[in-house]
């Protein structure tokens, strides 16, 4: 098949449904979008100052960070938190700045009377003329109210400018790999364009300010009070630590230990010395009483000496006790220690004096000298008392120094129990200052990025629409009417199974189309029937005469597969020009010629079993005969296949089912043995049909005569005489 032949030939027949329908609908859409609303487009930029941020520490943020914060800023400004406070302020400023009948900056008087015509009451009460934040303030305590009252319909409905279909109108996208966002918006009013992108724009830096600090406050308010109490904690553990050594009269417990453990060691080594100091001087004393006489008894009973001897031994008491208590340095600086040595001295000098006043004798019994003999007895008498004395000082220090040690031992673990709880304490506390101090500086790094966040492009009063585009939606509709015209007839050209043409008529039934004959049904060319019908016969019985036999009557069958396919009305217009060309014509008619329901007729094997020519009739040129319909009468195949041509008429209109190519198939494969000329012609076809085969049919107009060529594809062809 020709394709482009064919769609030509397509679209000349629906040249009438293209040209109304696309008329019809082109003018319906001219008449309906008069009624178009303007449209206002707003542009605002945002400088986010991302990318090229850097925080306090010096580092960058990476592009995972940057895309994230953009995505953020989208999400932000198209959430629904954000654009309802967009909305209730919206409302607000329509609702304190609208006039009725003048346009302003805010809203234009006409939305404004709109609004006004469906805000009930309640709502109008609300407005406050002066104060549009009070105004908002009360819009918004009132939408909390209830989730059925009008502020909140207003943003969950589909109403224009303050609902959340209409907000999220808003396109916000980053301009390429810049830190600029742009928002732009489209509406109808431009005085609500504008607002509503610098409300959302400011929506949107505080939104993102209060996200953004909102965690990093939470955590400085934690830290400063795990600050505040850790201190407390610290505080009191330092309190009890002092207030248990107050009570334990302990001043710095290491140092104290450690002074009382080298005066132990000292206490020790003195106690030592002077035990053997002691011993030493005592049995020096015994030996010598063992040799001396009476007169050691009475030197011993003096009473002059025995006291010199007890101050000898208090005065080294008291020396002991002070050397004691008293560093090695200090000993030479001291005036009570150096007048009691003093008096040790001049006490001893006093029994030196006594001793030497009794010597009564110079020898002793045993020849002895007395003289060195109670000198050394009064020596170690007076080393027996220093040394009795410093020991009896020594052991009480002794003492002294064991009860401190039982006393310091449970001291010593308290204070080390208390000073690692105050550790602790204080670890703690530096931990929470320090955690403190970095959320601090997160904060400021926070500040430093977000308060980039400023405009670049403010919002600016549209003074001129967009224009409503109505040309281009009528040119739309148009061409979308011719498109879905051609769709829609190109699908039932597709699909339909009604004979109509000579190119579905082949596809169907596989029977080349010989010729197509008008119908009666074109109301337009009523006055031309008969004139087309002619030259339809004529171009039918040309195309038909190329089977005629010169030396016998050619017998050319018609027959139809349902009845009432016009078999008749065609042998009439076929006789009538066979004749004009001086043919005879005999027509043998079914039901008059012969009875299609004899028992001659269903076996004759040719066409003169149940037919002849009567011997008084000419001998016609042509046998034209009319069978009945194959559906209501069996066809002589052999006769059929006997003929010189077999024509099926059909009707152009008629659906054609499965069961007719059940009925056709025998005829073909009869007809295939002897290659008997089978043809299929159609009758009642469109007056185009008829034309492919004729050529034009009258009246032959300039407009009807272009549409025929451009479906025959001559477009460069002439009508012109030839010489």
């Amino acid at each position: 098949m020709d394709i482009t032949k064919f769609i030509t030939q397509f679209l000349y027949r629906i040249r009438y449904r293209l040209l109304w329908g696309s008329l019809l609908v082109t003018l319906l859409v001219i008449y309906f979008t008069q009624f178009l609303p303007y449209s206002y487009t707003v542009e605002g930029s945002l400088y986010a100052g991302v990318t090229n941020e850097v925080s306090i520490d010096g580092t960058r943020f990476t592009a995972t960070a940057v895309n994230s914060t953009f995505e953020n800023l989208i999400g932000i400004a198209k959430s629904q938190s954000t654009l309802q406070k967009v909305s209730v302020q919206l409302l607000a400023n329509a609702l304190t700045y609208g006039e009725e009948w003048n346009d302003n900056q805010y809203i234009q008087a006409i939305h404004y009377r709109q609004l006004i015509d469906i805000a009930p009451k309640e709502v109008l009460s609300l407005v406050n003329r002066k104060d549009v934040h009070a105004t908002a303030e009360a819009l918004w305590k009132y939408r909390r109210e209830g989730r059925n009252n009008f502020v909140y319909a207003m943003f969950n409905r589909n109403v224009p400018f303050y609902s959340m279909k209409a907000l999220e109108g808003v396109n916000i996208e980053r301009i390429k790999e810049s830190d600029i966002l742009r928002l732009r918006y489209t509406s109808a009013d431009p005085g609500m364009t504008q607002q509503t992108l610098i409300l959302l724009i400011a929506e949107l830096k505080k939104a993102y300010e209060e996200l953004r600090f909102s965690a990093t406050n939470d955590v400085i308010a934690y830290f400063e009070e795990q600050v505040k109490l850790s201190k407390e904690v610290l505080s009191d553990a330092e309190d009890d630590l002092t207030r248990y050594c107050v009570s334990a009269r302990v001043i710095n417990y290491p140092e104290e230990t450690e002074a009382l453990s080298a005066t132990r060691y000292e206490v020790d080594d003195r106690l030592e010395l002077a035990r053997r100091q002691y011993e030493s001087a005592k049995a020096l004393r015994i030996m010598l009483d063992n040799k001396m006489d009476i007169r050691a008894d009475i030197i011993r009973n003096n009473t002059e000496l025995l006291q010199q001897l007890d101050q000898i031994s208090t005065l080294n008491q008291r020396i002991t006790e002070q050397e004691i208590f008293i560093s090695s340095e200090g000993r030479d600086k001291d005036n009570r220690l150096m007048e009691d040595r003093t008096k040790l001295k001049e006490a001893e000098k006093k029994v030196n004096d006594i001793s030497d006043n009794l010597n009564l004798y110079n020898f002793s019994k045993e020849g002895v000298g007395i003289q060195n003999m109670v000198d050394e007895w009064l020596a170690s008498l007076i080393n027996e008392a220093k040394a009795g004395a410093e020991l009896k000082v020594l052991k009480e220090r002794q003492q002294e120094i064991f009860e401190q040690y039982s006393a310091m031992s449970p001291v010593g673990t308290q204070v080390s129990r208390k000073e690692r709880a105050v550790s602790i304490a204080e670890d703690n506390y530096r931990n929470q200052i320090h955690g403190l101090a970095e959320a601090n500086l997160r904060k400021r790094s926070i500040e430093m990025s977000t308060s980039n966040l400023r405009d670049v492009t403010v919002p600016e009063y549209p003074l001129s629409d967009n224009g409503r585009k109505r040309g281009t939606i009528v040119m739309a509709a148009f061409f979308g009417s011719l498109v879905f015209i051609i769709t829609y007839f190109l699908i039932i050209e597709l699909l339909d199974h009604t004979l109509r043409d000579p190119i579905r008529s082949l596809r169907l039934t596989q029977l080349p189309v010989i010729a197509a004959f008008n119908g009666v049904s074109n109301l337009q060319y009523r006055g031309f029937l008969k004139a087309c019908n002619r030259i339809a016969a004529a171009y039918s019985c040309r195309q038909m005469n190329k089977f005629l036999q010169p030396d016998r009557p050619t017998v050319i069958n018609l027959f139809s597969l349902e009845s009432g396919e016009g078999k008749s009305y065609l042998c009439r217009y076929f006789i009538s020009q066979w004749n004009s060309e001086g043919l005879h014509v005999r027509l043998v008619k079914s039901g008059l010629d012969f009875d299609p329901h004899s028992k001659i007729y269903l076996q004759a094997q040719k066409f003169s079993d149940f037919w002849q020519l009567n011997s008084a009739e000419k001998i016609p040129d042509i046998i034209l005969v009319e069978y009945p319909a194959a559906s209501t009468s069996s066809l002589p195949l052999p006769v059929l296949q006997s003929s010189d041509l077999n024509v099926l008429v059909s009707n152009a209109c008629r659906l054609w089912r499965n069961s007719d190519n059940q009925m056709l198939e025998p005829i073909k494969e009869k007809m295939a043995e002897t290659s008997t000329p089978l043809y299929l012609y159609l009758n009642n076809a469109d007056r185009d049909v008829v034309e492919s085969f004729t050529g034009d049919l009258p009246p032959h107009t300039f407009l009807h005569t272009f549409f025929s060529r451009l479906a025959q594809l001559g477009l460069t062809a002439r009508r012109a005489a030839v010489k």
